[in-house]
């Protein structure tokens, strides 16, 4: 059995009481570590009002699934599924909303498809600025452009959405932790939920690594019995229940190298990406456009083209080369919420243009 880990967050790396005085309600998937970011607001001294939202919605009947399904099909509708989670939990949303009596200093909105217009349009009256952020890409959740123009400012982590009117660039972050007791006894580790353009890579990876003999841990989660059966035999591990995200932290600490594969609908890079920056450790990935980051360096990371993992072994076994320590503060939540919220000093993210790509 590989050796367990505690994770600590940190309140200490690099924080400056910039939030002091100042007051954000934080929007965004209560299981995408929503806590944590929460906790690292409070540590920068920002009071928060936090309206966590869930983010596995369930049809409540096969009506619902039937008319969001007419009103898509029929009534180029998208927005019904959006009132339905809403409609089913935004009770408490609204009422959070509707109790903050002086407008806070910063709103900033996570993901947009959970809150209707209505909520959006209420939720601009309570704060001073309203910032929202894509962490996935818009042709993913095409309804976030109509949205845009209730922001006043809008940021995407996708390159290509850049040609959007309004758009303003960032990235994702890695947030700051302290481990304890760390052995790194898995060379290669990979955590994802099932998605299906994305499994050859991952499977002739999984077997690529038990035949070189590499300690890894490849986890997909999926509870349809077709996929279980499917990967039976496989190397790689179907799980039927997410992991947390303290939990996967644990297994990034224990691992020399991370694992990124490519969801096809954005060219947007990952939180494992910057798991992996924000920790030293090496990645593997299959997102070419990576190479056009300032923080590319070939002996961190191993970009797979067209499934040739020639020299791949070698990479594993090769030492990580620190980075410069100014690009590590760049891209970390530190910097990104003084970035996101237009607080100075900090350092301007950006993404690359992918009509100069080098890739």
């Amino acid at each position: 059995m590989l050796g367990e880990v505690r994770c600590q967050y940190s309140s200490s790396l690099g924080v400056s009481q910039v939030g002091l005085g100042k007051r954000i309600l934080l929007g965004m998937p209560q299981r995408l570590f929503f806590s944590e970011i929460k906790q690292q607001l409070e540590a920068y001294g920002f009071e928060v009002i936090g309206i966590p939202y869930p983010d596995d919605f369930k049809y409540s009947s096969f009506g619902d699934r039937l008319y969001n399904c007419f009103r898509k099909v029929f009534l180029f509708d998208n927005k019904y599924k959006t009132y339905l989670k809403y409609r089913d939990t935004g009770a408490k949303t609204r009422s959070i909303i509707k109790n903050i009596l002086k407008p806070v200093d910063y709103a900033l909105i996570i993901s947009m498809d959970y809150f209707p217009d209505d909520a959006l349009k209420l939720i601009k009256e309570k704060s001073k600025v309203l910032i929202g952020y894509q962490w996935d890409g818009l042709d993913r959740y095409p309804l976030a452009r109509d949205l845009i123009s209730l922001f006043d400012r809008f940021f995407v982590f996708d390159p290509k959405d850049l040609k959007e009117e309004g758009i303003l660039p960032t990235t994702n972050f890695y947030l700051p932790t302290k481990l304890v007791n760390v052995t790194a006894d898995i060379d290669v580790y990979y955590i994802g939920s099932f998605v299906k353009s994305r499994m050859k890579v991952i499977n002739e990876l999984a077997h690529y690594l038990d035949g070189t003999g590499a300690r890894s841990v490849i986890k997909v989660f999926s509870k349809k019995p077709e996929v279980i059966d499917k990967y039976k035999d496989s190397p790689l591990e179907i799980i039927e229940e997410y992991i947390s995200y303290e939990q996967n932290l644990a297994y990034v600490s224990r691992s020399r190298t991370i694992v990124d594969i490519l969801n096809k609908v954005h060219c947007g890079l990952s939180f494992r990406v910057f798991e992996a920056l924000g920790n030293d450790k090496k990645l593997i990935t299959d997102n070419q456009n990576i190479a056009n980051y300032d923080f590319y360096d070939p002996s961190n990371i191993f970009i797979i083209r067209d499934l040739n993992f020639e020299g791949l072994e070698e990479f594993i076994a090769s030492p990580y080369k620190p980075l410069d320590p100014l690009i590590k503060e760049k891209y970390s939540f530190g910097n990104w919420i003084k970035h996101i919220l237009g607080i100075q000093p900090h350092i301007p993210i950006s993404l690359p243009d992918l009509n100069s790509s080098s890739v």
